[in-house]
């Protein structure tokens, strides 16, 4: 099963934009029925529907997501053509955007997919489409697909094929983690609190290209929002969005960790804890605060994490923005992190000012 969070959904450049609103709906009603039929009404392959049909038409009816017995919004979309385009172009666009989406879902799922449409096409010609762009499935190019649609799926598979880098976030509370999570994706997705408010393990993915974001609830329910503002994130344990920063060409994960020195709940540390002790990430981004750098609670945690992983540990020293330069030194402070921290040579300093980055990223509210 395929992690939906790292694709692009959405394609703004689709040729059936072009088309008149009646034609617009006619296809994605197509291509809602095909979808509906072919997942057995899987939550996940309506939501990749959803999120491509509405950069196609955004007033979708309110029926898109069901069959009819004689398939009548299928042979519809089968059956659009238009005039000064190669006849049958559209027809070709509708098969491609079936398989696609089916391939995004689950590579398994395309042969399904082939098999299903090729028994309800009657017409022959069709048919001979819909094979000559199975059978060329795998080339760089197929024929008379345009181009926006072949260059969209070929940014998601190269996108695909990068190793995914997990960075586990660590700190006590109120070091800035959220913060500087936030300043990292170039987003305001975690909230940002002075209690306590991360209760679990929250994954952040990074997708090729901007394309709103995808969020998974702790009960499951999956929900896609072109607005990554006006998305209601709350409750969240997965989200996939486009970082706005660096790391917008990698294929990256965030992983967020509760406080550990959570008094009101032990089990805050007990899952940070577990996370670093499980190994399943590739480096660890541990936040100190520099207003309360080598406290009982912060030496306890970062002793914790030296002694419990052998992966790369990154040590930024944050909320410099509130150093006084007058009785405070940011170089004194990085030098007793490194007399800390030297024996363990996986091990880096970066002092920063996550507010003051986020702010830059995001602007103030």
């Amino acid at each position: 099963m395929k992690n939906l969070l790292t694709y692009t959904l959405s394609i703004p450049n689709h040729p059936i934009r072009e088309l008149k609103e009646k034609f617009r709906i006619q296809y994605v009603m197509g291509l809602g029925e095909f979808m509906c039929y072919i997942s057995r009404r899987d939550k996940r392959a309506k939501l990749v529907f959803e999120a491509w049909a509405k950069s196609i038409e955004t007033n979708l009816p309110t029926t898109y997501w069901r069959g009819t017995d004689d398939y009548i919004n299928l042979r519809n979309a089968i059956a659009l053509k238009r005039d000064g385009i190669r006849f049958f172009l559209m027809r070709r666009i509708f098969f491609f955007d079936c398989l696609y989406l089916c391939s995004i879902l689950d590579a398994k799922l395309l042969k399904t997919a082939y098999g299903f449409l090729y028994q309800h096409i009657r017409n022959f010609i069709a048919r001979k489409v819909l094979n000559d762009i199975y059978t060329n499935w795998n080339l760089e190019s197929i024929n008379k697909i345009p181009v926006q649609l072949l260059n969209h799926r070929k940014i998601n598979d190269s996108f695909q094929k990068k190793p995914l880098k997990k960075i586990l976030v660590v700190a006590t509370m109120n070091a800035g983690k959220s913060t500087l999570i936030n300043a990292l994706i170039g987003h305001r997705v975690n909230a940002v609190k002075t209690t306590a408010c991360t209760n679990k393990l929250c994954y952040v993915y990074n997708k090729p290209c901007t394309d709103g974001i995808i969020i998974r609830y702790e009960n499951g329910a999956l929900n896609y929002c072109s607005n990554i503002d006006s998305a209601q994130k709350e409750g969240f344990v997965e989200a996939g969005l486009h970082f706005n920063s660096s790391l917008a060409g990698s294929n990256i994960c965030l992983i967020d960790t509760p406080g550990v020195n959570n008094s009101e709940n032990i089990t805050h540390g007990e899952i940070t804890r577990k996370a670093i002790n499980d190994n399943n990430y590739d480096a660890i981004i541990y936040v100190e605060n520099c207003q309360q750098f080598n406290t009982d609670d912060d030496a306890k945690l970062r002793n914790y994490v030296l002694s419990h992983t052998n992966k790369p540990v990154i040590f930024v020293l944050n909320q410099l923005d509130c150093f006084h330069p007058s009785h405070d030194s940011i170089l004194d402070t990085m030098k007793k992190i490194y007399e800390i921290t030297k024996q363990y040579t996986t091990s880096v300093i970066v002092p920063v000012s996550a507010y003051y980055a986020l702010l830059l990223r995001v602007g103030d509210e």
